[in-house]
């Protein structure tokens, strides 16, 4: 291993303990509580090591919702290559399933930032405005998944993402709430998620 790829090594290895440590405040105080001060105290290192990797709070920020965007789109992505025959209804709940379950295991994280309304944050959150679609990859993806059933496939572009970000926000919801509700028996749980997504299959069969 050269010098460079070593040092290499190292800076990713520190920003991840920086991002990690950025994700475990969110999670337990919310978005807007995080500070540099706090994320230093928590990794038990001086502040000045953090602004060798990000300029300030705000680009910590930035990662933690790029890095998770694109697991959850590269998530849904191998759940939609998976050999299921070309199957739409296959292929959707199978990604609906991969959503719910990575964004669960997020834990309060999740709900934290989703929930957060200011501009900075809704800049890479928001999924309900018109042409979604074409800036956000994981509706694109549940676009093209809904365009493969025979009852949508012949209607237009702008009704074909309606549906998509009703089904995404009614996954929303539920996520939200398996969250709050964290006592839930895990059958009730379990039966929840089943329950939602055999009822997504059938607006999608019957729109």
């Amino acid at each position: 291993m050269t010098k460079e790829i070593r040092k290499e090594r190292e800076r990713e290895e520190m920003r991840k303990i920086i991002l990690d440590a950025a994700g475990q405040i969110i999670a337990e105080e919310g978005i807007e509580r995080l500070s540099i001060r706090k994320i230093s105290q928590k990794m038990e290192y001086s502040a000045g090591i953090i602004y060798h990797y990000f300029q300030n709070k705000n680009d910590i920020i930035e990662h933690l919702l790029q890095k998770g965007y694109q697991d959850m789109v590269s998530g849904i992505r191998s759940a939609q290559g998976e050999e299921m025959g070309g199957d739409p209804s296959l292929i959707l709940k199978q990604s609906l399933q991969q959503f719910i379950t990575m964004a669960l295991e997020e834990g309060s994280q999740y709900p934290n930032v989703m929930l957060n309304d200011s501009p900075a944050v809704l800049s890479h959150t928001s999924v309900l405005f018109r042409g979604a679609a074409q800036e956000r990859k994981a509706i694109d993806m549940l676009c093209h998944c809904l365009g493969q059933f025979q009852h949508i496939k012949e209607k237009d572009q702008v009704y074909i993402e309606l549906t998509a970000q009703v089904i995404w926000s009614a996954a929303f919801g539920l996520i939200i709430r398996l969250t709050v509700e964290k006592e839930l028996p895990v059958e009730q749980r379990e039966a929840l998620i089943s329950h939602y997504l055999d009822t997504m299959l059938v607006i999608a069969n019957q729109s």
